[in-house]
């Protein structure tokens, strides 16, 4: 895709060079979470120019704007790369030119809202901070104050960058389905939390006791017991940490519809954070590859043996923060692989996207983000609507026109279906789920 030209008359396109990746990182970065019946490079090739083609259309996208943060430490700007030639070049610049394993040319912001009706938490000062595309002081934006230290903070931390923060970059006609290449394309997504500032630190403080556990699950895997006994577990602190896990995945961050999209989209790390932390050292954020790690660690206190060293009581308590734990994992596991057939093409994803969220306990407020709080994982544009069920039909159609049915349709099937009257996403598609397999 090529986009105006450079002051020698050079056309500027985006064109990942994968040649001189001698590291091989940015293939490692297109290959992340890579599975099926065709062969990897056609694989790597394809998501290539799946990403290649979506940050190109934000660029000229109208809709897409950007926080650009100064190297200066003076006032940032919101930008509009679409009619801003000199950003929009050196975004396209780094891209292409870029070293390191993830393609890209900007940051999103992931974060929970937390509004009410009764209080819009509306930042005033936020003017003092950020002027908007014309180079006037931004109106006033909706930010719970715990959390405005803590950005302010993070983006003075990343000198001459380009950041999408909703709040400042999304407008009421912003088209709801560009998430999807938003969230996709970013160079990581740092996501806000709702957790006690020094719990992700202390989740790393057992970043020692982790290896051991790694190191005797390997053993145990190569005897005829197979699994650490709840003792050995006990000496290597698990089910202290899959405790602390627990409280972690707690955070209302984990039971929006949004930020589920938000975790399942980047291609790219997703980054956590305290929304109150303002320290910004390494050990106080983790990323969901690292959380999926744990996955063993949680499976291995389900099965192990030797709880006659706790009560009933504890036993219980145990496995139920286990299967809480281990619910959010293999969630978060499927939503990823269902966004690689995503970046595969076609239509196949939506299959596995379904089957995602039927898994999912996830709630809104508004009863219309359970279609449109998804959509850029569909690949599917429905315009800004605000009766729900007329949204809903809407979606059905969409399918009806997308996947191939035999014995009846979406619409038909599920158009009665009333999204108020439901508390989960997993509620509606599981539904979804039980009618695609009626019309498969």
């Amino acid at each position: 895709m090529t986009h105006d030209t450079d002051e020698s008359g050079h056309p500027f396109k985006i064109d990942i060079c994968l040649e001189d990746d001698k590291g091989n990182t940015r293939k490692a970065f297109l290959r992340r979470d890579l599975e099926g019946s065709f062969s990897e490079d056609d694989q790597v090739n394809t998501r290539k120019t799946t990403y290649e083609d979506g940050l190109g259309a934000l660029l000229v996208d109208p809709h897409f704007l950007l926080l650009h943060v100064p190297d200066d430490g003076g006032k940032m700007k919101i930008i509009q790369p679409a009619n801003n030639l000199y950003h929009r070049n050196q975004m396209i610049k780094r891209i292409n030119e870029t070293k390191q394993d993830t393609p890209s040319c900007y940051y999103a912001l992931s974060h929970l809202w937390g509004l009410t009706e009764n209080n819009r938490y509306l930042w005033h000062e936020i003017g003092d901070y950020v002027d908007d595309e014309e180079g006037n002081p931004v109106d006033p934006v909706s930010m719970r104050p715990e959390k405005r230290d803590a950005l302010l903070k993070l983006l003075k931390e990343y000198p001459d960058s380009y950041w999408w923060v909703d709040v400042l970059c999304a407008r009421t006609d912003t088209p709801l389905d560009i998430m999807g290449d938003i969230y996709s394309c970013c160079f990581e997504c740092i996501a806000m939390i709702d957790c006690e500032p020094n719990l992700i630190r202390k989740i790393h403080a057992m970043s020692k006791k982790k290896i051991e556990f790694d190191e005797l699950y390997c053993i145990k895997r190569k005897t005829e017991q197979r699994w650490p006994t709840y003792k050995e577990l006990c000496e290597t602190k698990a089910p202290q940490q899959i405790k602390r896990l627990c409280t972690f995945f707690d955070s209302k961050w984990w039971q929006r519809v949004w930020t589920w999209q938000e975790m399942a989209l980047p291609l790219g790390d997703i980054r956590f954070m305290a929304e109150t932390d303002t320290h910004r050292l390494h050990t106080n954020t983790i990323t969901l590859d690292e959380l999926l790690k744990y996955n063993t660690m949680v499976t291995s206190i389900q099965v192990c043996e030797g709880y006659n060293m706790l009560d009933e009581v504890d036993v219980s308590a145990l496995k139920a923060v286990c299967g809480a734990v281990s619910s959010n994992l293999s969630n978060a596991a499927f939503a990823k692989y269902s966004n690689s057939r995503r970046l595969a093409g076609g239509v196949d994803h939506i299959y596995h996207t379904i089957e995602s969220l039927r898994q999912s306990n996830r709630r809104c407020y508004d009863p219309v983000d359970y279609v449109y709080g998804v959509l850029g994982m569909m690949r599917i544009k429905i315009p800004r609507m605000d009766d729900s069920n007329k949204v809903w039909r809407h979606f059905l159609t969409k399918l009806d026109d997308l996947l191939p049915t035999r014995y009846g349709s979406f619409i038909n099937i599920a158009g009665h279906i009333d999204l108020q009257k439901f508390e989960t996403i997993g509620e509606i598609y599981t539904i979804l789920d039980k009618t695609l397999q009626r019309i498969e």
